[in-house]
């Protein structure tokens, strides 16, 4: 509790380095970064050092001046696994774009959850029930109410028996792979946003009618990574809820090293591997002889995450979904989300018309951030950043060692080269002048 107290006071001094005016109040300040701080756990376990100590109460104070920015309900309240994720961040700019996902998944949450919307809508449909209306809704009538665990363990069996009876009926689909090679080198926002779009992918399969066997290869992540999956991969850790009783599914998405065909125990000829980068379209009639279907995570803009080069390397041929036969694409992108290539491959290999599946996909499609938010926001950000980096770099500045300073201090100046006047051939003439 030491350490977490001086880190709070290192925290107020180097909020002075940032030099912008504070969006809350002095007295609303030690409660809400209060709620940001670390567990005694986590101190113990990380914070062990000054510079330990240093880097902490730097960080915090960084946590501070964005709420400050954005408001003091723009991120979540930190637990220890995003902050082991966010101390383990070293990248200045990559911390910012963290803090700014935060901020951003925050915002586009559904707002009905909220508590608040929760109380209004009981105390609604309350006054309707004492009018003698038919209220439909939890805690009042409902033909079915499952909530919580039961509609999980309800669901587990629905998509349990829907595998089982398309295997038994010899028409299942073919097995869908994650191809996570790449997942490990990219920034934690980029990791974050893939770890949430396989739970997505997760979701979805789950209450579908025709679900894919879905497996997760070339998974090899680093500690950074392990710890950003487990806070979102609910299908494989379980809900914060139900950690201690949380035991997956038997048909859960599996994660494996192996490489894709090993993963399928397929040869490479009866793998389709999706890319919105590839060359040929998909068949208009899906071979019969395909038994896998891969997608990358991958944003594929640069060359050292290509899927394509992914595909060749592993001897997989490579084929692009036609969106722009269905779509005409002015300011949105042509990349789909895993979860929406997924519903688009399940009509593919179902028989159906993908025109649909395909305009279904861009129904609502994810916007660049800059088209999301305003200008303004964009604006408070790349402002905090810069102040960020340059109340950093300052800092860094003045806390070089003193033996360092007076080292440069004391170097000795460099004389500046001599220029005869006269050459050397001149000036051997003038002595020998001089001695006649």
């Amino acid at each position: 509790m030491q350490a977490i107290r001086i880190a709070f006071r290192r925290t107020r001094a180097c909020r002075r380095l940032f030099s912008i005016q504070s969006a809350t109040s002095s007295s609303d300040e030690p409660t809400v970064v209060h709620k940001m701080m670390p567990s005694e756990n986590f101190m113990k376990k990380f914070i062990k050092r000054p510079s330990h100590r240093d880097r902490l109460a730097s960080l915090i104070s960084e946590v501070d001046m964005f709420m400050d920015i954005f408001g003091k309900d723009s991120l979540p309240d930190f637990d220890d696994s995003t902050w082991t994720t966010f101390f383990g961040t070293w990248s200045v700019e990559e911390r910012c774009n963290f803090l700014d996902y935060l901020r951003r998944s925050r915002t586009s949450a559904s707002p009905s959850s909220t508590p608040e919307r929760e109380k209004a809508s009981n105390f609604l449909n309350k006054q309707k029930e004492e009018r003698g209306e038919m209220v439909y809704a939890p805690d009042f009538v409902s033909l079915l109410e499952l909530r919580g665990q039961d509609f999980r363990r309800t669901i587990d069996r629905m998509y349990g028996s829907r595998l089982l009876a398309m295997k038994r009926n010899d028409e299942s689909l073919p097995k869908l792979v994650v191809d996570c090679r790449f997942l490990a080198e990219y920034s934690v926002v980029i990791q974050s946003s893939f770890a949430r779009q396989i739970q997505t992918l997760h979701d979805n399969n789950w209450t579908s009618r025709l679900p894919f066997d879905i497996t997760l290869a070339n998974f090899r992540p680093d500690s950074r990574l392990a710890e950003i999956v487990k806070r979102h991969w609910f299908f494989h850790y379980g809900p914060p809820s139900a950690k201690a009783e949380f035991s997956p599914h038997i048909f859960a998405p599996s994660l494996t090293t192996k490489s894709i065909a090993d993963a399928c125990s397929v040869d490479p000829a009866e793998i389709m591997y999706i890319s919105w980068r590839a060359k040929q379209f998909l068949p208009e009639v899906p071979p019969s002889n395909v038994r896998a279907v891969v997608l990358c995570a991958s944003n594929d803009y640069q060359p050292w995450s290509s899927s394509v080069s992914a595909a060749q390397k592993d001897n997989i041929t490579a084929y692009r979904i036609p969106l722009e036969r269905y779509v005409r694409f002015e300011r949105m992108t042509k990349v789909l989300s895993l979860s929406s290539s997924s519903s688009v491959l399940r009509s593919y290999f179902r028989g159906d018309d993908l025109g649909p599946a395909i305009r279904k996909a861009f129904v609502n499609p994810k916007r660049e951030k800059s088209e999301i938010f305003g200008r303004n926001d964009r604006e408070l950000f790349e402002r905090f950043k810069a102040v960020v980096q340059e109340a950093i770099a300052k800092a860094e500045a003045e806390a070089l060692p003193l033996s360092f300073k007076k080292k440069s201090a004391d170097l000795p100046k460099m004389k500046k080269p001599k220029v005869h006047r006269y050459s050397r051939e001149e000036r051997r003439k003038m002595r020998e002048g001089e001695a006649v």
